[in-house]
């Protein structure tokens, strides 16, 4: 009889969560200052507020599937869906998000936009055939995932699968990459930049954004490549899309705190009317 044991994904996991609710609590009071307490409500806003709360909220049938599930459990497949559907759900307010922001970097440009919106599509595709792809588990997959008996609920996923959801993370990793080059274009262009170090514009331009998710989404590809263990597989998707709800929370906090500080000086920078023209509605 085999002892039960857990996997590093649910360590992973676990760390994921609790770094996800302290960061939600040390920039509580600056969401309610610049957001909740201001007179105006913008699309902008609202996909703050969704990005936000989602992420928050979407932790609960993650906790619960690793410590009240089990995969012989019936709850299992229930909780593994919703952390599908919830992922899917913030990887796309994140995009959304980043396609505004480029949009209103370039001055509205179409051609900017165009480009977007088809690696978007492309990206959004790429998800839609890995989520429904399934196979069986070969010999050698069915021999590793008999080894141990799992404690909680842990997603079993063949080579197959995991080679196409390598592919759907690739699309994703080319979304941001694309973003990050207009995005550090935008940057070089600017070349007085006043007291602002090119280390402060970068944060708060959402250019180290693109640099850690990068590195997050490559971490995550090799590891759906080279995995054995078919419960190993995506131990890292649910720590790169946490990663994404808090990044993506930080960069307009402080795109909204910059339009604010700024808003009290004579000295405009061009970020605060391109952030004004976020909030007013994409």
């Amino acid at each position: 009889m085999h002892q039960s044991q857990g996997i590093p994904s649910a360590g992973l996991a676990v760390v994921s969560c609790v770094l996800f609710i302290y960061d939600y609590t040390l920039t509580f009071a600056k969401e309610i200052d610049l957001f909740w307490l201001q007179p105006r409500r913008t699309w902008g806003s609202a996909f703050f507020i969704a990005n936000r709360y989602i992420g928050l909220f979407g932790r609960i049938p993650e906790f619960l599937g690793i410590f009240f599930g089990g995969l012989d459990s019936p709850v299992c497949s229930g909780l593994l869906l919703s952390n599908r559907v919830i992922s899917a759900v913030l990887q796309l307010i994140g995009g959304v998000i980043m396609i505004a922001r480029v949009y209103a970097f370039y001055n509205k440009d179409r051609r900017v936009l165009s480009l977007l919106l088809v690696v978007a599509v492309v990206c959004i595709g790429l998800g839609c055939w890995a989520f429904s792809y399934r196979t069986v588990l070969s010999t050698s997959e069915s021999t590793a995932a008999a080894q141990g008996t799992y404690a909680g609920c842990h997603e079993l996923m063949t080579s197959a699968e995991a080679s196409h959801w390598a592919a759907a993370w690739g699309g994703q990793l080319v979304f941001d990459a694309l973003v990050f080059i207009f995005t550090l274009r935008k940057l070089m262009s600017v070349y007085s930049l006043g007291k602002r170090s090119f280390m402060a514009l970068s944060l708060r331009d959402g250019a180290l954004y693109f640099a850690v998710m990068t590195a997050a989404n490559v971490a995550n590809i090799v590891t759906y490549l080279v995995m054995t263990n078919p419960y190993e597989r995506s131990m890292l998707a649910p720590p790169t899309n946490m990663l994404c709800a808090v990044l993506i929370s930080r960069l307009m906090l402080n795109l909204r705190g910059l339009e604010h500080e700024l808003s009290y000086t004579d000295e405009i920078w061009s970020i605060a009317p391109m952030q004004r023209s976020i909030n007013s509605g994409f």
